[in-house]
């Protein structure tokens, strides 16, 4: 590689430059172990570094080096340091997590001592005395390159304001750098640059493929071009997001929008307050330092107690839409288990992956994991205590989007309730909210008869709304089987197996005029 890229013009802190100059210049430190995730510029800044010191860069990719039989990769190495003598090149060792993952030829103490003796042995005569690692493991050496001169140096992930700078680069000449608020954009996707990069190169390819559809559509052989659609935009952005996550949790796409959910004005008002709360918080956590007076708890966690059926679900799906992010819902069945310190292990995967995943985790029936922590009776209480308290760290440790759903708020445990930046009562609807429910919930394809009487169904019957679509949904089918028309027999006769599902017993006194519909 030849050097181009310059420190001074890479998003960085400043700081952190002098500090990584500092000590790449220095005859004590040598061996630069640059750490970091995918994106964040570790060879970029391994490139920068070559460029201050004179010298070329020399990129060998180590993963494919370890594929080799032991005689090739004992020769590579000798070529290698060969190599960057002749060209007055330092070594940038790309892929040293796989050396570090599976060490089972002992590979990796001959490697090290490799590399430190190329090192000295340059040094010695006068040759470039510079190597790099690159990685994303946090890992220090026991012994084998301290003589060399070693540092690890963690590239800084960029802050809300360098992605808000880096999203701006990598959509120029796009039509939306000046039209999107980048800092939302920036607070909602927490990526590297790279990250940044492939999401606005993955944003333009699907809006040309969009385009080309239209353009055949309209027999148009190149099609409007426009401006990118902040649509394609979020859409790259997820892509982007660690996807090992659905193995962990089941994906939601969310289909609902404000309109759809029935809550008083207090409710929803506090469902867009969560939504502007992570909308903002770069802005308030950094570049109005209030991150600084937390030591952890930059993430959103949040509670919905409420019965089976009055929008919880529904709420989680309208702010993951809402915010352009995936919603991923946990099944308690694959997390907590008998077995002591599995549960930890399985909380540990879920929040590790969404880490990179920029998801809204959603923890259906919490209540199951997180009731009110028991009393220490004996080992499994004792357990069951520290899996709660395992919880909760990780909650405030997250920097995303947790929400946890209830049935019975007061199984809670305060101190954890407290600790919570949101908690929100889902109410069991009234006569008005119901028949709103009623209303709101058909198709505009689904024919009705005009004696459908929905201001009767919503005085008389006393479910909440899940249960009411569930009824719509099971007269509808009547209907499709009966006709094609939805009447008020289908919908009682859909009430009364929705009744039977929940355990209840309907009279025919209640369906009032209605009662020559009801099943015998």
């Amino acid at each position: 590689v030849e050097p181009a890229a310059r420190l001074g013009d890479l998003v960085l802190p400043e700081e952190w430059r002098r500090t990584a100059l500092g000590l790449a210049s220095s005859a004590d430190h040598t061996v630069l172990y640059l750490q970091g995730p995918y994106g964040v510029g570790k060879e970029t800044v391994a490139e920068a570094l070559c460029r201050e010191a004179g010298l070329g860069l020399l990129v060998i990719d180590l993963e494919r080096l370890l594929a080799a039989d032991d005689e090739t990769f004992e020769t590579a190495l000798d070529l290698a340091a060969r190599e960057a003598v002749l060209q007055n090149a330092a070594l940038l060792w790309q892929g040293f997590d796989g050396l570090l993952e599976d060490d089972r030829r002992g590979r990796r103490a001959r490697f090290l001592g490799r590399v430190a003796d190329a090192v000295r042995d340059s040094a010695g005569s006068g040759a470039p005395a510079l190597a790099f690692l690159t990685g994303n493991a946090d890992w220090e050496p026991s012994d084998a390159l301290h003589e060399a001169g070693f540092v690890r140096l963690a590239v800084p992930l960029p802050d809300a304001r360098e992605r808000a700078e880096l999203w701006r680069q990598a959509l120029a000449g796009s039509g939306l750098e000046e039209d999107v608020d980048l800092a939302a954009l920036a607070g909602k996707f927490r990526f590297t640059a790279g990250q940044i990069r492939d999401a606005a190169a993955t944003a333009r390819s699907i809006f040309r493929v969009s385009r080309v559809s239209r353009a055949a559509r309209a027999r148009d052989p190149h099609g409007p071009a426009g401006n990118l659609p902040l649509d394609d935009l979020l859409a790259a952005s997820r892509l982007q997001s660690n996807p090992r996550l659905a193995a962990l949790a089941q994906k939601i796409t969310p289909r609902y929008g404000w309109d759809d959910i029935v809550l008083p004005r207090d409710r929803k008002d506090q469902l867009r307050e969560i939504c502007n709360t992570v909308k903002y918080r770069a802005r308030v956590y950094e570049e109005w330092g209030f991150g600084g007076k937390l030591a952890m708890g930059k993430g959103v966690n949040i509670l919905f107690a409420g019965p089976s059926g009055t929008g919880k679900t529904m709420a989680a799906e309208i702010i993951a839409g809402e915010l352009g992010l995936d919603l991923y819902r946990i099944d308690l069945s694959t997390v907590v288990s008998k077995y002591i310190g599995e549960t930890e292990k399985n909380l540990s995967k879920v929040f590790a992956e969404a880490e990179t995943s920029n998801a809204v985790l959603f923890f259906d029936e919490a209540d199951a994991l997180f009731g009110k922590r028991s009393e220490v009776r004996d080992a499994h209480d004792r357990y069951a205590n520290l899996e709660i308290s395992y919880l909760l760290q990780r909650m405030e440790a997250y920097e995303g989007v947790v929400i946890l759903a209830t049935n019975l708020r007061k199984n809670m445990d305060d101190a954890f309730v407290r600790r919570l930046h949101f908690a929100i009562e889902f109410p069991f609807p009234n006569d008005g909210d119901r028949l709103r429910i009623w209303s709101g919930l058909w198709p505009e394809g689904v024919p009705r008869s005009p004696e459908v009487d929905l201001e009767f169904l919503a005085r008389r019957f006393e479910v909440p709304g899940g249960n009411i679509r569930n009824i719509a949904v099971a007269a509808t089918f009547l209907a499709a089987a009966d006709g094609g028309v939805v009447t008020m027999a289908h919908l009682i006769r859909a009430l009364q197996r929705e009744y039977q599902k929940m355990g209840k017993v309907t009279l025919p006194g209640e369906f009032g005029e209605y009662a020559g519909f009801a099943a015998r």
